[in-house]
């Protein structure tokens, strides 16, 4: 995977991973996690939308093993979303890929206004 497309493709699917974890999550669930769930929400649109506004034209070959780690988190995700595992686990994991995506997201559209920052 090195097209932007592709990589978009995957910050997509962060971000409907964390909408799919605010769905799933218990009216029962600690106000804190609640709030964790609804920014990581947040922080995913704002990655996926900084990415797909100015990334598809980039060379993104060196962010390749970022991107392994993300397919990698979002696999993790998913699985915990189908596996209906403690919410307070979920938000720890799609928290981790939002993270990922975020570096992502900085890389492809390195303005003041991005919501990432540069990979180390």
């Amino acid at each position: 995977m090195t097209t932007a497309a592709e990589m978009i493709d995957c910050l997509l699917d962060v971000y409907l991973l964390a909408l799919a974890g605010v769905d799933q999550c218990p009216d029962s669930a600690p106000p804190e996690v609640k709030g964790r769930l609804l920014a990581n929400v947040e922080r995913a649109e704002r990655a996926f939308s900084d990415a797909a506004a100015d990334g598809l034209v980039r060379d993104c070959s060196h962010l390749v093993p970022v991107v392994r780690q993300l397919f990698a988190a979002n696999r993790l995700g998913r699985q915990s979303l189908r596996n209906a595992e403690p919410i307070a686990r979920l938000v720890s994991e799609l928290e981790r890929a939002t993270c990922l995506a975020v570096e992502i997201a900085g890389e492809l559209n390195p303005s003041p206004e991005s919501s990432g920052s540069t990979l180390r």
